[in-house]
């Protein structure tokens, strides 16, 4: 999170405090309007962020044939820390390490990768194990820039070094030892962030220096894989194991595809039993529960729409369609909570990846939908229920307050999920 995080929160727990003095019905108009206000803002600046996609080009990376081509250790290497401490291979030796590459630049994936790192670097706190970013933007990420990047995911300088050095240096060793993707793009076109083609693989390297298993950053299975063989003591996962590419790698129209640089593995020989990987054997979680983030945007995309029509037959003062479709959006938002509770009582999560302005404006939606989202549930019981009751009056007064809180948590619901799980920071 930036640093002024706090400052953040601060104001925006003070915007929703607002609403505890809008007694008035003209005081809930200026509310309701402010509401639309900032919900209309934040969603203009949401699309005017740049969609950052794969750039169209046709890279040939070489790898040539050299002696010892088909081991996998990690050749010798220099690397500036952002503290400025040198790093070498030897400072690794003796532990296992994870690798990523990444640039501070970087307006599509690198996000993502990071906060994979993040969130493994959280998971792997009791576990003697080195985290490494290697920068594939050399000559613009400097310690300083690094230090104020490794800043914004709160990483510790202890077990996540940020390293930068000379490029070509770097793009051998990322070609030869990794045998991952590492180069300028040629396209002329490119947009900025995309600078420079590379893999969004993390690498685990053995404490002997010997490059075991390569993960997909942004696929959140492939994390989980990497998370059980770090914590659990796993074996590799047989679709995860290194195998160094041939000579020759070829990056193709896809340039930040789920893997720029290593070519596909020979299919293992079959066996007379069918052995079931690892990972599906002891997975904990159901498939159906890794669903549940699109099942709840659905979920508050159709309390949405429930509740504008809700609101356009009190209008029109069809008051028994009114209730009932009421109803079927309370109804809806029951089951979206019930869906919430279970997707986190398996303890799953996803860090958002994104930086700069459209983090900002990230945490200002979250918070204020957990803000005005705690109430909900029992505004809107005592609102149904009063309506029910045949209350009229206190049913009216209090929907006033009801709708709008309740409208802007669904609708931030599901520009949270959107921008979560779907946005391409």
């Amino acid at each position: 999170m930036p640093g002024d995080w706090f400052t953040n929160f601060r104001e925006t727990y003070g915007f929703a405090m607002i609403f505890a003095h809008q007694h008035t019905v003209r005081g809930m108009a200026k509310f309701r309007r402010s509401l639309w206000l900032g919900l209309t803002a934040a969603m203009m600046v949401c699309a005017s962020m740049p969609r950052a996609g794969a750039q169209d080009v046709d890279v040939e990376v070489i790898v040539p044939e050299s002696p010892g081509d088909e081991e996998t250790i990690v050749e010798d290497f220099t690397f500036t820390e952002r503290s400025g401490r040198t790093v070498t291979r030897a400072d690794l030796l003796g532990k296992p390490w994870l690798a990523c590459f990444v640039f501070t630049r970087c307006a599509s994936t690198c996000p993502k990768v990071t906060a994979a790192m993040s969130e493994l670097s959280h998971a792997l706190k009791d576990k003697d194990v080195q985290l490494v970013t290697i920068t594939v933007d050399p000559d613009h990420d400097t310690p300083e820039v690094l230090s104020r990047y490794a800043e914004q995911f709160r990483a510790d300088p202890d077990r996540w070094w940020f390293v930068t050095g000379d490029k070509a240096d770097t793009f051998h060793l990322l070609h030869h030892s990794f045998g991952v993707a590492a180069a300028d793009n040629p396209n002329p076109n490119a947009l900025p962030g995309n600078q420079v083609i590379h893999s969004n693989n993390i690498m685990h390297v053995n404490a002997e220096g010997e490059v075991v298993g390569k993960y997909n950053a942004v696929v959140p299975d492939d994390v989980v894989a990497l998370r059980r063989v770090l914590v659990n003591g796993m074996e590799t996962p047989e679709k995860h194991r290194f195998v160094k590419p041939k000579p020759g790698i070829r990056i193709g129209e896809e340039p930040m595809a789920e893997d720029l640089a290593t070519t596909k593995p020979p299919a293992a020989e079959p066996s007379e039993e069918p052995v079931a990987d690892l990972e599906d054997a002891v997975a904990d979680v159901p498939e159906w529960v890794k669903s549940l983030p699109e099942v709840n945007a659905s979920l508050n995309s159709l309390a949405t729409i429930l509740l504008l029509l809700g609101y356009g037959l009190i209008r029109a003062r069809k008051i028994t369609a009114h209730r009932n479709v009421m109803l079927a959006a309370f109804s809806v938002s029951v089951a979206f909570l019930t869906c919430y509770l279970i997707y986190h009582y398996h303890h799953l999560s996803k860090p958002f990846g994104g930086t700069g302005s459209i983090r900002m404006v990230y945490f200002a939606i979250l918070i204020t939908h957990i803000i005005l989202a705690v109430p909900v549930p029992f505004l809107a019981g005592v609102t149904i229920y009063r309506g029910l009751a045949g209350q009229v009056e206190k049913h009216r007064r209090i929907a006033k307050i009801t709708f709008p809180i309740w409208l802007y948590v669904s609708i931030t619901g599901v520009i949270i999920y959107v921008m979560l799980y779907q946005w391409p920071v």
